[in-house]
This record gives C-alpha cells, structure tokens and sequence, in this order.
C-alpha cells in the first residue's frame, strides 16, 4: 500500500488521532490518484493509520481508520449512515422540523462529503474529488438506510459547484420545508446554496424567543430566516443584501409564514453604505443580526472576517437602541472563538454590554475534538446596556 511520511516534530497531532492530513505537515509520499488509500507514517516509521488521498483546500487526505485493512465499501457506508441516523433520532421524531443534516463529514466518521435531508429530499454535498471515488457505494448505502424520495449532489471541488439529480424521482423546486413551525423555499438548482442556511437552525429559534418591541435590521440577509425569525416573533424587519434575487427570496418566505410584507423593508446595498444610511435616517433598531461571508470582495472594498469585521460592529453601534442586542456570527473555520470574543470585547471596549449567549453548531451538525475546524460556527449575543 501507498505511503505518506509526516516530517519531524509534525507527528503529535496524528498521534492523538488528528482526521485531516495537511499538505504541509508532508515531508515525502508516494505519487497517488484522488480516492487512492494509503498508510500514514510518522518521522520514524510508525504506522498513525489509514487514510485516502483527497485535496480540499489545505488538505490532502481524510484519516478512514486506525485499521490498514478498512475498505471504503458499501458495509463500511451503510455502519457510519445507521450511527449517523441513530444520532438523529429525536430531530426525526420531533414533529416541528423536517429539514437537518443527517451526515456531517468527519464529525460523523469520515471526512470530504456531507448529507442533508430537506423533507426526504436528500443533497450530498461532495468536497473532495477524493471521496467522489466511492460515490456509487455511498448513494446505495444513503438509500439503503435513509427513505430519501429523491437524491441530489452538489461538487463543491468543481467552481462552478453544478447540481445533478441521482435519484430516478425527480422533485419541482422550489420545496417548502419547515423548521420549528416557519416555513422556507428550497430549490437545490438555484446556484451553490439551497435558500437556507441549515446550520443556523436553534440562532433562528432564539432570535424567535427575544422580548425585543423596536426593529430588526438583517444586514447579509440572503434569504431572510433570521428576518422570518424576528417577523413571527412580531418584530418590523430591514433586510439587507446587495444580491436582487435575495429579496425575491425573502419576499417568499414572508408569504409563507403569513407575514404582513408592509412592515418589512427590504433593500439592495452594500452593508457599509446601509448601516450609513440607517445613521443618516436616524432608524434605530432593538436587534441587528451580523453574519457576513468569511470572504468578498467588490468594487469599492475587500472585506475578510479578520481583518473588517470589527467594522461591521462599529457601523451598527450608532443605530443600536440602548437594551438592544447585536448578534455577531462568522462561519470562518480559520477563526477560532477565542479570536472573535477578543475582537468583539476591543471592539466594545468603554461600552457597558453583556454578553448573553454564545451559540456553535446544531446538534445534527456533529463535530469532533479530533479536527478542531469542525466546530465552524460561532454566533454571539451581546446585550449593549449603555
């Protein structure tokens, strides 16, 4: 079997069992195909386990076992997507939601791919070309455990992120799905995103249990579930996001809900020019819900989470009426919590604020301490008092 040697003084962590291997802890491996599996070795010669070739951004492989004999077969799939199933059960049996990820990558097992099930509509989520190798053993283990009425994918490893179909069924999108008694679009055809983002679930429901009177301002509301959030819990709502399709999206997801669109305002602008003008209104909020991308760049300003988003907090302070909350989250897998709540307290320093909650992933998204990056998500609710 193919081989990878770590280099000297990089073989702690996969010692300790660490589930990705990262491109620069290589010192020497031997030339492989995506999907290939090969023995991982420490500086010394030491076996530190099973794992198959895939490139993912900084990564070059997924740790499948501590056993060099594991094969990557419809057995192997079938045992993590019953596990994974199992994990599951009370989101099955809740009633109120039916839309969550039943397979989250190396929290569940196994790394380079996710799966989410909308209603029975399932979406596989390919990030490695690596694992892409073993589709056809995955899609018949997904069915033979899951009741999926049709199967779609997304190649995230491809730019361009096409969609296919799988399955034989086919579904009319968009679908309505529901989560904690709201309804939402979803449409898999429509770009690299469904119309919701699943694992920002129990933030919505939160954000839904505020004793908050005065408006809440959306800013990256893409298709306004925190909006929908605040709508039902009686807030007026200002959405913002400078994409057009996205207030089409929120348009639709008020009618669902029941909604009165007249005491929801919507726009397209860019955040910075929004939180301006909002200054210049004097429109004053008891909620603003920040969740930018980890990421972008425009015409006027290239924005990154670690070096702008203080900025963000800055512009909405002006606007934020005395009780009311800032709810501050970032996907950037690169930006540990500790990072952000440092960034947040300077950015607050001389303010009188508390800092009520501190929000991760939903339980469907699993995560590992074997592969830190996992837990991605961090939402934080902080009450400014002054």
């Amino acid at each position: 079997m193919k081989k990878v040697v770590l280099k000297h003084k990089h073989d702690k962590k996969y010692r300790d069992g660490y589930l990705v291997l990262e491109e620069a802890d290589i010192f020497d491996m031997d030339t492989m195909n995506e999907g290939e599996r090969f023995v991982l070795k420490a500086s010394d010669g030491t076996d530190l386990g099973l794992f198959y070739f895939g490139r993912q951004n900084r990564g070059a492989g997924y740790k499948i076992s501590d056993s060099l004999e594991t094969k990557l077969d419809e057995r192997f799939f079938k045992l993590l997507f019953e596990a994974a199933k199992e994990e599951r059960a009370s989101l099955y049996n809740s009633g109120h939601t039916n839309a969550f990820r039943v397979y989250n990558g190396e929290g569940d097992g196994l790394g380079g791919f996710t799966v989410d099930d909308y209603d029975g509509h399932f979406l596989i989520q390919w990030y490695s070309k690596g694992i892409y190798h073993y589709k056809e053993a995955i899609v018949r283990s997904l069915q033979a455990v899951f009741d999926c009425k049709t199967l779609y994918e997304k190649l995230r490893f491809d730019k361009n992120v096409p969609t296919h179909r799988i399955s034989e069924e086919a579904v009319e999108f968009p679908i309505i799905i529901t989560e904690n008694d709201l309804f939402y679009t979803i449409n898999f055809e429509e770009g690299p995103m469904t119309g919701i983002f699943l694992d920002q679930r129990d933030v919505r429901n939160k954000i839904m249990s505020l004793d908050l009177k005065k408006p809440m301002l959306n800013l990256f509301a893409y298709s306004g579930g925190f909006s929908v959030a605040a709508a039902k819990n009686g807030q007026e709502t200002v959405s913002v996001d400078i994409a057009k399709r996205s207030l089409e999206l929120i348009e639709q997801n008020f009618a669902l809900n029941e909604i009165n669109i007249d005491k929801q305002l919507l726009y397209t602008m860019d955040v910075f020019d929004m939180l301006k003008y909002c200054a210049r209104k004097k429109m004053t909020f008891d909620l603003i819900v920040i969740d930018p991308p980890s990421f972008s760049r425009s015409k006027k300003k290239r924005f990154s989470v670690k070096d702008n988003y203080h900025e963000l907090i800055e512009g909405a302070l002006p606007i934020l009426n005395r009780g009311g909350y800032l709810v501050l989250s970032t996907n950037a897998s690169n930006y540990a919590l500790p990072q952000f709540k440092k960034m947040i307290q300077q950015t607050l320093a001389g303010r009188d604020y508390e800092i009520t909650d501190v929000m991760g992933l939903p339980k469907d998204f699993r995560t590992t301490h074997l592969y830190k990056p996992s837990k991605y998500l961090k939402v934080v609710f902080v009450k400014i008092l002054d």
